[in-house]
């Protein structure tokens, strides 16, 4: 069934206000749909009656509910947030308080649901986080974006931006894992993926050194040549990576993202070294990483290897020309062999040959939502 875009307003101001927002986008995530943005957390006066500042935000979700059933849902993550709606029709203070501001562009005009919103246009504490996200979104009815609705609107100062933590839910369960791996073949996109998810979920970073290895690219013109001598100085630097990891432990941060893990090492020498040679180097990698980090999620990401090769083209290492076809086919051959292998670790594969979360955003956030349904 097609998603529909939906744009709603959340709003507390009893109890723990961030935490009731965010047990409500929780519960959205889980019920509803997907996140798509969230605007910033304002704090403003209740408007109407006397009572607590309101915290309020509005967010973007992608739901297959229609707007009856996705206003049941809504009613029910209330009543879980701790409202008690009263008969009196009079506005009071509320623990959650989540309303339907738009639904695509459709005109509803139910008794018991009318969108859009019928006071959108004189809620400041509505439109100003809408700003944030959807300041193009155009209002069916008056034919006016919602940046031109805040133009006529007077402003008041009493709105405040609050230095708020919550946090979309999809990346919420991302922060469960300390130790993140993201895998894949070469050009798939590993090190910008995991920068990405470093910062989103406030994690230390560890990157593969490759611009350090002095045999790399003697390795692609010669392969028989130098493949033992690659392989050796990639897992002794690693190895020499996840060790001084243990000295540098950054508290503040809460936990790691890598762009590969240490198998990746024997993936690679299963296909790149001679019998003898991967013998010897087998025993030696597993001598050294015994006591090494491990990750308890590994993400491997899925591509074709055409697509492959264009993303290889596209960052343009000279040294890289070399790399054809069939050799990323047995690169991904190796890697599914060995991940399938592992069945006491949490790997997910994750295809990502229709999106291109490295150059666009949205793209981003739809590889995060296949890997938050691959956990659940």
């Amino acid at each position: 069934m097609k998603k529909q875009l939906t744009y709603l307003s959340l709003g507390s101001n009893i109890g723990d206000k961030e935490k009731n927002i965010q047990s409500a986008l929780d519960e959205i995530d889980r019920k509803i749909g997907d996140i798509i943005s969230i605007s910033k957390l304002y704090e403003n006066p209740s408007i109407g009656f006397k009572g607590d500042l309101f915290f309020n935000c509005c967010i973007g979700v992608q739901t297959i509910l229609k707007p009856n059933e996705l206003l049941k849902k809504i009613l029910k993550i209330e009543v879980k947030g701790g409202r008690i709606r009263k008969k009196s029709k009079s506005y009071e203070s509320r623990t959650i308080d989540i309303d339907i501001l738009f639904y695509e562009n459709q005109i509803i005009d139910f008794n018991n649901l009318k969108i859009p919103h019928p006071k959108i246009q004189e809620r400041e504490f509505v439109i100003k986080p809408l700003l944030d996200i959807a300041k193009g979104k155009i209002h069916p009815i008056l034919n006016k974006s919602v940046l031109q609705i805040s133009n006529g609107m007077e402003g008041t100062k009493a709105f405040i931006q609050v230095n708020s933590k919550i946090q979309n839910p999809v990346l919420k369960t991302l922060s469960n894992y300390n130790n993140i791996v993201i895998e894949g073949n070469i050009g798939i996109g590993k090190t910008s993926l995991s920068k990405k998810l470093s910062k989103d979920l406030n994690k230390n970073l560890i990157l593969e050194g490759f611009k350090e290895n002095p045999f790399l690219e003697k390795f692609y013109n010669n392969p028989k040549r130098y493949a033992l001598n690659l392989e050796l100085t990639f897992l002794v630097d690693r190895c020499r990576q996840l060790n001084n990891y243990k000295n540098q432990l950054d508290l503040f941060k809460t936990g790691i993202v890598f762009d590969y893990d240490i198998v990746k090492s024997l993936i690679f020498a299963g296909v790149t070294l001679s019998e003898n040679d991967f013998n010897l180097y087998r025993n030696i990698f597993y001598f050294m990483t015994k006591d090494l980090i491990k990750p308890n999620l590994i993400i491997c990401l899925l591509q074709t290897p055409d697509n492959l090769l264009l993303n290889i083209e596209k960052r343009g290492r000279h040294f890289e020309k070399k790399i054809n076809k069939e050799y990323l086919k047995k690169i991904n051959q190796a890697y599914m062999k060995s991940l399938k292998s592992k069945t006491d670790w949490k790997i997910l594969f994750v295809d990502v040959s229709d999106i291109d979360f490295v150059e666009n955003e949205g793209h981003y956030l739809e590889l995060l939502f296949r890997i938050k349904r691959s956990l659940i």
